[in-house]
């Protein structure tokens, strides 16, 4: 399969009973990018495969997926950190200032002046907003998904700019 520039809608964790499905991480809000009967990519340390999506639910924190042709728990424990993808073109757009969860994952955050405050490494769902966990040498530090202190996200430069206030950032942490 020709690479193209693929939506990671989640990742598989695990195998889920005997029968081929799997635990997924999910990196979107809802399983509604992904429906049954859809063609999704799995990519992996095998490559990429396009397979047919016959089921996705809710469970707890994860989705419970199971795909066309995996039938065993063998099948499905091999799929492990399989990332689960769509074509970027199909995905549906989002409004301005709002981002896919894997477009954030990586970015280099800093400040306005250019200092370098760490990497989003994973990202906190809550109720109220999501929490950014951001990784430095020294340590993590969660920063709240809120205006207030982003300023701007570059996504062609893979940066985020925020404005820190006292005490979000430990000074031992950066």
């Amino acid at each position: 399969m020709a690479s193209q520039e693929l939506l990671v809608l989640g990742r598989v964790v695990g195998a889920w009973g005997l029968r081929g499905a799997v635990k997924v991480k999910s990196f979107a809000d809802s399983p509604s990018l992904v429906s049954r009967g859809r063609s999704v990519i799995l990519r992996g340390r095998g490559g990429e495969s396009e397979v047919l999506l016959e089921e996705i639910r809710p469970l707890r924190d994860l989705w419970v997926a199971t795909f066309q042709g995996i039938k065993s728990r063998e099948a499905a424990e091999a799929l492990k950190g399989y990332e689960i993808c769509i074509p970027r073109a199909s995905a549906p757009p989002l409004p301005d200032a709002s981002y896919y969860h894997y477009d954030m994952l990586g970015l280099k955050v800093q400040t306005e002046t250019g200092e370098g405050l760490g990497e989003i490494v994973d990202i906190l769902p809550s109720d109220a907003h999501d929490l950014y966990v951001v990784r430095r040498d020294a340590g993590e530090w969660l920063l709240p998904a809120v205006r207030a202190f982003i300023l701007r996200v570059d996504l062609a430069r893979q940066v985020m700019v925020v404005r820190p206030i006292e005490g979000l950032v430990d000074a031992e942490t950066v």
